[in-house]
């Protein structure tokens, strides 16, 4: 399928959130809108194929640099990320420090107003590693313009913060999820899986959890030093069987 990304500023509380918008050629006005949330790395290239492929399957693919606050270009190293001492991994880590849940809570309206999201036509979010919790946060903070969230290997989902996301699990109400865990990840320490899964367990949310069996963080995405490319197929099955259930 033909697609067109285009570059964009969206207006936010404080200056203007830069992405791209990725959209197939054919009747994009009818195709359902997915916010795909980067990971610590920032958006990349390996991000925006990730995001053309969402495209190219019948989705209006929108891809925010959620540094936006602090620089509109990453340009990091992606293989620094995986070095030890690097002081590119410590630029990264930096970054993703600065970005929580209160700047998501600020900059989701804008990017799902931007979409023309509404209850009758809602949005699904996609998130990986720090993102993953941001995709949920989605479903918590706009029930009914975001009705499908998928969570791939995030971080973070169990912390001592008042507003870590195992304490608001249990309220979601609406829509759907899918969360998926790496079997060897050194940034999900052991028993946060089955803390999530039990939080999830008391929502009233429709969801399905899995672990992909002999995977590692980052599996899913092409530049990582995880990537698998039979789990990352199983990863787009799931996530387009996922948004294909989105109001058309």
């Amino acid at each position: 399928m033909a697609i067109t990304a285009t570059a964009i500023d969206i207006p936010a509380p404080g200056g203007a959130i830069n992405a791209h918008l990725y959209a197939p050629d054919h009747a994009p006005e009818a195709a359902p809108a997915i916010l795909v949330l980067m990971d610590a790395p920032g958006v990349r290239p390996a991000l925006h194929g990730m995001a053309a492929r969402l495209a190219a399957s019948g989705y209006r693919a929108l891809l925010p640099n959620l540094y936006w606050r602090r620089l509109r270009e990453v340009g990091f190293d992606r293989a620094a990320f995986s070095r030890d001492g690097d002081p590119e991994r410590e630029r990264i880590f930096t970054l993703a420090r600065g970005y929580g849940h209160a700047e998501f809570r600020t900059d989701l309206p804008a990017m799902l107003d931007a979409l023309g999201v509404t209850e009758a036509r809602p949005a699904g979010a996609l998130g990986y590693c720090m993102s993953g919790r941001f995709a949920l946060q989605a479903l918590a903070e706009a029930p009914g313009r975001v009705a499908a969230a998928a969570s791939f290997y995030g971080t973070r989902m169990v912390t001592e913060a008042a507003d870590s996301p195992h304490l608001w699990l249990p309220g979601l109400a609406r829509g759907e999820a899918y969360l998926c865990f790496a079997e060897h990840d050194p940034y999900v320490p052991a028993g946060v899986p089955e803390t999530v899964a039990s939080a999830m367990a008391r929502s009233r949310l429709a969801h399905r959890i899995e672990h992909y069996r002999g995977t590692h963080h980052g599996f899913a995405q092409p530049d990582s030093g995880g990537f698998d490319p039979v789990a990352a197929e199983r990863h787009w099955a799931a996530l387009l069987g996922l948004f294909a259930r989105l109001p058309r």
